[in-house]
């Protein structure tokens, strides 16, 4: 019973992802968002079940990547599609969108037949892509930051970005696996930097806290990238 835990976890994160991109599709942007963060929980847990279970199997892991696609790519496309409609004239602009379904289903085959990828990934996690995602629509309804929403909705912002997060989805850049290899301050230094400096932005800023942490992860990774 207990190695169709993880399966289920990942079965839930896969429904939360269709529910997300019906709910997008319909222009219910903040609660797709919500549905992304949602899903991110339980992708959390179907590893950590997996492991916690000694439940890991081939299927699982395939199962796994599929749901991601959903959660993670597709459904984050929906939300741009529906942004990029909102804010640009020309009616081609947001099927740029679909870019982020392409090089997330990309990333998923390229993590799923490395098995080096364990303490570093290559390329930005789909999920890390997907909350930046997410909370756009919350900035944007928000306007807690006024330049900050001005700059987002100026014209080609939004698309230049998709297309900028599809690049960092298969960059050969190497990003921090948050996964602790015990609980050593020097093993883990950079996941214990990240994760306090996540904490306090989201703490003091919110969303827009979150915003900028996913942002200072990826600046992270291309200084560290330039330094190796």
């Amino acid at each position: 019973m207990k190695k169709h835990i993880p399966n289920c976890l990942s079965i839930l994160n896969l429904i939360s992802g269709a529910i997300g991109t019906v709910l997008a599709l319909n222009g219910h942007l903040i609660y797709a968002g919500y549905s992304i963060f949602i899903g991110a929980c339980f992708d959390f847990l179907d590893g950590f079940a997996a492991k916690l279970l000694h439940a890991q199997s081939a299927f699982g892991k395939q199962l796994d990547a599929l749901a991601d696609l959903i959660s993670f790519g597709m459904l984050p496309a929906a939300i741009l599609y529906k942004l990029i409609q909102t804010y640009e004239r020309c009616p081609y602009r947001p099927y740029v969108a679909l870019c982020i379904v392409v090089f997330s289903a990309l990333r998923l085959s390229k993590f799923n037949v490395d098995p080096k990828q364990t303490n570093q990934f290559r390329g930005l996690p789909t999920p890390a892509s997907a909350i930046l995602i997410a909370t756009l629509p919350m900035i944007l309804k928000r306007a807690l930051y006024p330049d900050l929403v001005n700059g987002l909705t100026q014209p080609l912002v939004l698309p230049l970005f998709t297309i900028l997060l599809s690049y960092l989805l298969v960059a050969n850049i190497s990003f921090v696996a948050l996964k602790f290899q015990g609980f050593s301050f020097q093993a883990n230094r950079s996941r214990y930097f990240l994760i306090v400096v996540w904490i306090l932005l989201t703490t003091a800023m919110q969303v827009e806290g979150l915003f900028c942490s996913v942002w200072l992860y990826i600046l992270y990774a291309l200084c560290k990238t330039k330094i190796g």
